[in-house]
């Protein structure tokens, strides 16, 4: 099992420094690293209404250049094979180029040390730290070239700018590191930087073993993130049998931020809304102040803080009430919402004259910025980390028709967004329209568990169809 554990540095302002110039040149390396490969990568490739399909695309000598066949291994490899015998070996031949492909990670680590010539600051940097950026920029080009389980890819690599390369990362860290200085006073032993005292508000579990540490750079200070491992621990997920007693349906929105099945309204925070007029006000002043002078400076650091302070007071709230909502029931019933729907904007109106025509997007944005500050896709994640960790399930279902629909006969009780009731000609029902939305979460929710046909309101409603014609002819 794997776990991360956060914790608040306290550099001395000498340590403070050097951290800073550590991840400055991270980030003037990751930037020249990504360059190499972006460069490569272009040059091999043309259009594909002018791509040559006799001739290669550019000379295979320029394709090549500077960069050799093989690399020859300096010393014995680390791995070892059953009889304790190294696997590689100091002298072994391995090649640069396989099928036509630069193995570019090993060219770049090989690459390093002409870099510490080149550039005698980069020797003061831990050789770890400065490979683990070679490491960050092949997952970039590996999340770009290579598709996910989904068939998708993620966009061009950006460079980073001066704030926007904020860790640094140590890949082989023990227990060992975490120590006491000679006052008593719990430290982190950074490799190259010193004792670093830091806020040490939680011990490691017992049999977990610290793997990797990273430092990170916030806008109020630095703090260092451990990668905790215990092999013996396994990862399971819970596979619970969900009842009507051991379960609860969930529906969230903005008018109330979720609504159980059980007749619970939790309302909505709204942090952002709340801070608003504060950040407006810092955001006016900091229009005015000449750019990256030191009052500028200053502002920005409010303004961030602000935003700090807000995305912190959510996810806090969020964690609470996860615990409450599984604190007495064993599976909950969600709707697998996708956000990036929700917030998208609206499709642009054009009129017979080529105009633009109204199309709703302003109040569409005011809505877009409730959705963001109400962070369900993040509410979620944080739901099944909790039902994780206390051996719960989460199980989401079709959202599609379980606003339009009643939960007790099934029938179809068309509502606007505006209508907040919920009103069955059929049945009678008459109660809330989120809480009716959460019954009839439920009810899918227990139904796809127990009839592999049933998966949505849909399935139900012709399932419900097909039964009534039966005793109905």
């Amino acid at each position: 099992m794997l776990l991360k554990y956060k914790y608040k540095l306290k550099p001395h302002k000498s340590q403070t420094i050097i951290i800073a110039n550590w991840l400055e040149m991270a980030r003037k390396q990751y930037n020249y690293r990504l360059a190499e490969r972006l460069n490569w990568f272009e040059a091999t490739r043309t259009p594909v209404n002018a791509c040559p399909l006799n001739i290669s695309v550019v000379p295979v000598d320029q394709i090549y250049q500077n960069i050799p066949e093989f690399r020859i291994q300096t010393r014995d490899g680390r791995k070892k094979d059953s009889n304790g015998n190294p696997i590689t070996k100091k002298g072994d031949q391995h090649p640069n180029i396989v099928s036509g492909y630069v193995v570019w990670e090993t060219v770049q680590l090989a690459d390093l040390a002409q870099t510490k010539k080149l550039f005698p600051e980069y020797k003061s940097m831990h050789s770890q730290v400065l490979q683990d950026v070679i490491q960050r920029v092949q997952t970039t080009m590996d999340n770009f070239t290579k598709p996910d389980q989904k068939g998708k890819t993620s966009g061009r690599p950006k460079f980073k700018g001066r704030h926007y390369y904020n860790s640094f990362s140590y890949p082989q860290f023990s227990n060992a590191n975490i120590v006491k200085n000679a006052n008593g006073r719990f430290c982190i032993n950074l490799p190259k930087i010193g004792l670093v005292p830091f806020v040490y508000n939680r011990s490691i579990p017992l049999g977990f073993k610290v793997k990797t540490g990273t430092v990170i750079r916030e806008v109020d200070g630095y703090y260092i993130s451990f990668t905790v491992e215990d092999k013996t621990v396994p990862v399971e997920v819970a596979e619970i049998q969900p009842t009507l007693k051991n379960s609860k349906g969930i529906d969230l929105g903005l008018l109330h931020y979720a609504v159980t099945s059980d007749g619970e309204f939790i309302e909505v925070p709204k942090f952002f809304r709340f801070s608003e007029n504060k950040l407006s006000k810092l955001q006016v002043r900091l229009a005015k102040k000449q750019k990256h002078s030191q009052p500028w400076k200053i502002l920005k650091g409010k303004i961030a803080k602000l935003h700090q302070l807000i995305a912190r007071q959510r996810l806090d709230w969020q964690f609470k009430l996860a615990y409450h909502l599984l604190s007495d029931c064993q599976v909950i019933f969600l709707e697998d919402l996708q956000i990036a729907s929700l917030v998208r904007r609206c499709k642009a109106k054009l009129g017979d004259n080529g105009q633009f025509l109204p199309n709703g997007q302003s109040a569409k944005s005011g809505l877009n910025k409730s959705l963001q500050d109400a962070a369900f896709g993040q509410f979620v994640q944080v739901l099944e980390y909790v039902a994780w960790k206390l051996g719960k399930r989460i199980i989401k279902v079709d959202p599609k028709g379980t606003s339009q629909h009643c939960w007790e006969c099934l029938n179809k009780v068309s509502k606007s967004l505006s209508d907040r009731w919920h009103s069955c000609p059929k049945c009678g029902q008459e109660l809330d329209r989120d809480y009716n939305s959460a019954l009839l979460i439920q009810k899918i929710g227990l139904l796809s568990t127990q009839e592999e046909d049933i998966t949505s309101v849909k399935t139900a409603v012709s399932f419900s169809l097909a039964e009534e014609s039966l005793f109905f002819p």
